[in-house]
């Protein structure tokens, strides 16, 4: 058993193939990091980005839209894009509700 460096980590977590799913769209295609939710391009549901806790790989999601000062409001942390993206497509009313409290996103999302 050896030690692994930092190198041998990202190569691990490379080499996993990148989570998708029909309503998450990424920003550009085969990327990781990032998706818009959405069942149409011109009603976005909101967002789910990837981070990591404790080394372990989890999805954020936020609502689409900002608050006052600027930032997207956060929702709540799953464990897999799948649970994120069910997640919000159960919420979509609330979400929407929530998005005609907001302000309007300042950037187009890309395709």
């Amino acid at each position: 058993m050896g030690v692994q460096g930092p190198g041998e980590s990202v190569d691990k977590i490379l080499r996993r193939p990148i989570p998708s799913r029909p309503l998450a769209v990424p920003p550009a295609a085969s990327t990781f990091g990032v998706w818009q939710i959405r069942r149409v391009r011109e009603s976005p549901i909101g967002y789910v980005l990837s981070g990591s806790e404790n080394g372990v790989v989890v999805y954020h999601c936020y609502a689409h839209g900002r608050e006052d000062a600027g930032g997207r409001p956060w929702l709540r942390t799953t464990d897999s894009l799948n649970s994120a993206v069910a997640w919000m497509i159960q919420n979509e009313s609330e979400l929407s509700t929530l998005q005609r409290q907001l302000h309007p996103e300042p950037d187009a999302w890309p395709r």
